[in-house]
C-alpha cells in the first residue's frame, strides 16, 4: 500500500493492538458462550461430567492464559486450541453427532477478529487430528467406539472429502486474515499519514507567520518539508536575497548621495572637497586609513605627476607632502592602467615604500583610479585592517567617477576663471574699437528679436505644456539638478494640501520637509538624475490614509544628452495592489483546499474546458494514460459512452440542476465505487458560467455495506440450525 515504506511497524502497531483487545472482548462471550452450552446439553444427555468438568477446565485455562499471557501471540494460540477443544467436547457429549462440526466453521469465523492466520492454526490441526481419531477408531472397532454411537459410517472417501472441506475453509479464513490484517494496516498507514500532514501544516503555517513578522532567520520546524514548506523556504530565501540586495544598494546610494552633496556643494574649490571627501569615505566605509591623489602638471617640465591632496590615518587629519610620479608603486600603477587594484596580503614595510600613505601595515589595501569617460584625474587609496567587500569596492568605484566628473569640473571652472581674466584685459582694447563695437550692437539687437520671437513660442508651448500636465489624474513634478522644484501640477498640489508638505511649490527645493524620508528620496533622485530610470511601488501615508502609490522617476535630458533634472510621476494603485494580494491568498487557500483531500474537485467553463482539476483526479486520469491540463475539452478526452453519459450530465447542471449520481469506474488494477456531485457555477448575476463537480470515493463504505451484509446471512444460517 502506498505510504507504508515511510511508516514503521512500531507506529502500527498500535492499531494492530487495538484490534486484538476487541477480539479479545469479543473472545470472552464465546468461551463463555461454549461453556453454557455444553451445561445445556448435558440436560438432555446427561453428560454433566464432560460439561463441568472438561468444559471448566478449557474455561479455567482461558482466564489463567489470559491472566499471565493476555496481549501474546502463545495466548491467541491458547485461545484457537480452547475453541475445538469445547468442540470435541460437543461432539462427545452428543456420542459423535456429526453436526456439532459446525462449531469449526463458527470458531474459525470467530478467531478471524484477531486478523492473523497463525491463531487459526491450533483449532484447524486440531479439528483434523480429532476427525482422523474418529475415523481409526471406527475402522479399527475399538471399545470406545460406544461412546461414539452416531458417527454415521465414514468410508476414505467421505474422510478425505470432510478433511478437504475442513482444510478449504481454513485455507479461506487464512486469506481473509491477511486481507483484513492489510485493512488495518492500511487504515493506520491512512491515519499516519494525516496526522504527519496536519503536522507539518501547523509547521507550515508557524514557519509563514515568523517570516510575515520579518524574522528571515527563523528555522523550519520540521525533518521533511511538503511541497508548501518547500516553497516557505524558498520563498525566505528569496527575501534574504532581496534583503541583502537592499542593503547593498542604500549603503551605495546613500553614500553617493553624501558624496554628491559634498562635490556640489564643493565644486569650486578643489582642496576643500577633497579634503571633506576622504574624511567621509574612510568614515563610511569604516575604513583605517585613506587618501586622495589628483593628477596634476609640472609647470617646469610638463611632466604629469600625483599628488597627495588630503588623507585621513586613525581618524586624525594630517597634512603631507607627497608627490608620486605616473606608472611609481601601486598608486601610479593605478593611474596608467586605470584599473582598481585590491590587495589582502601585504608584506611588512612594502606600504611605506609604494602607497606613501606611511609606515603603517594594513590587512587590505583599496585603490580606485578617478576617471570620467576614461580619462584619470586621480587615485583614491583606502587601506583597512578588515577586508573591503565587494559593496565596499563597487561603492568606491561608482564614487569615483562622481569626484573625477567634479574634478574636472572644478578644473573648467578654474580655467574659465583665468579666461575671464583675460577677457577683462582684452576689454580694455575692444574700447577703442567703436565702430566695431557698434556693429555688434545692432547683431544685438537683431539677436534680442530673435530671442523676443523664441521667448513667444515658448511661451505657447509652456502653455499647452500646463494644460497637458494638469488634464490628468497622475501627479506631476520635475526637479532640476539642484532638487528645487521646476514643475508641480494641480493635482500634485491638491493632493499636498492640507498636509505638511503643503509648502512645496515651485522654486522649493523637493527635499525640504521630508524628515525621516529624505535621505531615501534623495537616493531615488541621484538615481536618475545618474541616467538611471525608476518604476516602483511604495506605500503611502501623505494625509494619513493606508494606500499604495506607483512611481515614475526618470532623467529630463537636453539634446545634447546631458541631464538637467528629473521628472517624478505618480498614481494611486492601492485597490489594484490590494485585489492582487487577495487573490494571491484566496489561490493559496483554494489550491491548499482541492489538494488536501482524497476527493475529486474540477470545474468546467460552458464550453466543456477544464478551468481547474486538484492533484487526485489528474492521478486518476493519469492511471488512464491522459494527462489533464487546464485548457482542455473534457469531452475531446472521453470516450465512448462515457462522453455521452457526461455530457448529459454537464448539460443538465448547464441548465441550473444540481444533482449526485454514483457509479462504478475501472482502473488498471482495481474498481472503485463513486459518488459524484454535480452543481452550476454561476456568477454575481446568477449567470451559469460553468460546472462544478465533487467526487468521493465510496469503495470502503460499499466494501463495508457488502461485508456487514455477509457476516448477517452466516449468521441467519446459524439461527436456522
Amino acid at each position: 500500500m502506498e505510504g507504508t515504506e515511510k511508516i514503521s511497524a512500531e507506529q502500527l502497531k498500535s492499531f494492530h493492538n487495538r484490534v486484538n483487545e476487541e477480539a479479545d472482548s469479543i473472545i470472552n462471550y464465546f468461551m463463555v458462550g461454549y461453556f453454557v452450552f455444553g451445561l445445556f446439553l448435558s440436560i438432555f444427555y446427561n453428560t454433566w461430567l464432560l460439561g463441568i468438568v472438561m468444559g471448566g477446565v478449557s474455561l479455567g485455562l482461558y482466564f489463567l492464559a489470559k491472566t499471565f499471557l493476555s496481549g501474546r501471540l502463545i495466548f491467541r494460540l491458547i485461545v484457537s486450541f480452547l475453541f475445538w477443544n469445547f468442540g470435541t467436547q460437543f461432539i462427545i457429549q452428543l456420542h459423535g453427532m456429526y453436526e456439532m462440526h459446525f462449531f469449526y466453521f463458527v470458531s474459525l469465523t470467530v478467531l478471524l477478529f484477531y486478523e492473523d492466520w497463525r491463531v487459526l492454526l491450533p483449532a484447524v490441526i486440531y479439528a483434523i487430528i480429532g476427525f482422523l481419531l474418529l475415523f481409526y477408531l471406527q475402522l479399527s472397532g475399538s471399545e470406545f467406539n460406544m461412546y461414539f454411537e452416531n458417527v454415521p459410517n465414514l468410508t476414505i472417501k467421505h474422510a478425505i472429502l470432510h478433511i478437504g472441506i475442513l482444510c478449504l475453509y481454513a485455507g479461506l479464513c487464512v486469506l481473509w486474515s491477511k486481507l483484513q490484517r492489510r485493512q488495518t494496516k492500511g487504515a493506520g498507514v491512512n491515519f499516519l499519514e494525516m496526522e504527519e500532514q496536519l503536522k507539518l501544516m501547523d509547521t507550515n503555517i508557524h514557519f509563514a507567520d515568523s517570516i510575515s513578522q520579518g524574522n528571515l532567520s527563523a528555522k523550519y520546524g520540521a525533518d521533511k518539508a511538503d511541497r508548501l514548506g518547500e516553497s516557505l523556504m524558498n520563498m525566505r530565501s528569496s527575501l534574504i536575497e532581496a534583503s541583502e540586495r537592499e542593503a547593498k544598494e542604500k549603503f551605495v546610494n546613500v553614500g553617493l548621495a553624501s558624496i554628491g552633496e559634498i562635490l556640489r556643494n564643493n565644486a569650486d574649490n578643489l582642496d576643500v572637497l577633497c579634503d571633506n571627501v576622504i574624511e567621509k569615505l574612510v568614515n563610511y566605509m569604516k575604513a583605517n586609513q585613506g587618501g586622495i591623489f589628483i593628477l596634476n602638471k609640472d609647470e617646469n617640465t610638463d611632466e604629469t605627476y600625483l599628488e597627495l591632496m588630503a588623507c585621513r590615518a586613525y581618524e586624525r587629519k594630517k597634512y603631507l607632502e607627497k608627490r608620486i610620479e605616473v606608472g611609481q608603486g601601486l598608486v601610479g600603477q593605478a593611474a596608467i592602467e586605470k584599473e582598481t587594484i585590491y590587495m589582502l596580503d601585504i608584506p611588512k614595510g612594502y606600504l611605506n615604500i609604494t602607497s606613501g600613505l606611511g609606515l603603517a601595515t594594513p590587512n587590505s589595501l583599496l585603490i580606485v583610479p578617478l576617471k570620467s569617460n576614461e580619462e584619470v584625474v586621480g587615485v583614491i587609496e583606502m587601506a583597512s585592517f578588515e577586508k573591503f567587500s565587494d559593496t565596499d569596492i563597487e561603492f568606491l568605484e561608482k564614487v569615483g567617477e562622481s569626484i573625477a566628473s567634479t574634478v574636472i569640473s572644478a578644473k573648467t571652472n578654474q580655467t574659465t576663471k583665468e579666461l575671464l581674466e583675460q577677457s577683462r584685459q582684452m576689454t580694455e582694447e575692444m574700447q577703442a574699437q567703436e565702430e566695431e563695437m557698434r556693429q555688434n550692437m545692432e547683431e544685438m539687437q537683431a539677436t534680442q528679436e530673435e530671442m523676443a520671437r523664441t521667448q513667444k513660442e515658448l511661451s505657447a508651448k509652456e502653455a499647452n505644456l500646463n494644460a497637458l500636465i494638469n488634464n490628468t489624474t497622475d501627479s506631476i513634478i520635475t526637479i532640476d539638478r539642484n532638487y528645487r522644484i521646476v514643475v508641480m501640477n494641480e493635482v500634485q498640489k491638491e493632493r499636498y494640501r492640507g498636509t505638511q508638505y503643503e509648502g512645496l511649490q515651485e522654486g522649493a527645493n523637493a527635499l525640504d520637509m521630508l524628515g525621516s524620508v529624505r535621505e531615501e528620496w534623495k537616493a531615488y533622485y541621484d538615481r536618475a538624475m545618474a541616467g538611471e530610470r525608476l518604476d516602483f511601488t511604495i506605500k503611502s501615508s501623505v494625509k494619513g490614509e493606508d494606500a499604495w502609490r506607483e512611481y515614475f522617476i526618470n532623467p529630463i535630458k537636453e539634446k545634447s544628452g546631458s541631464i538637467i533634472g528629473a521628472s517624478i510621476f505618480s498614481r494611486d494603485v492601492t485597490d489594484k495592489k490590494r485585489m492582487e494580494v487577495e487573490l494571491k491568498k484566496k489561490g493559496f487557500v483554494l489550491d491548499a483546499m482541492i489538494n488536501s483531500t482524497s476527493n475529486t474537485y474540477f470545474a468546467l467553463d460552458t464550453d466543456y474546458k477544464v478551468i481547474l482539476a486538484n492533484n487526485v483526479l489528474r492521478d486518476r486520469f493519469k492511471q488512464q494514460g491522459v494527462t489533464l491540463l487546464p485548457g482542455d475539452n473534457i469531452l475531446d478526452i472521453m470516450q465512448g459512452d462515457a462522453r455521452k453519459i457526461w455530457k448529459e450530465r454537464y448539460d443538465r447542471a448547464l441548465k441550473g440542476e444540481a444533482f449526485t449520481i454514483e457509479e462504478t469506474r475501472e482502473l488498471k488494477d482495481k474498481t472503485l465505487f463513486l459518488s459524484a456531485h454535480c452543481d452550476p457555477i454561476r456568477n454575481e448575476d446568477g449567470e451559469i458560467i460553468g460546472v462544478s463537480v465533487v467526487s468521493r470515493d465510496i469503495t470502503d463504505q460499499k466494501a463495508a455495506i457488502d461485508k456487514v451484509a455477509e457476516l448477517t446471512a452466516e449468521i441467519a444460517k446459524l439461527k436456522e440450525k
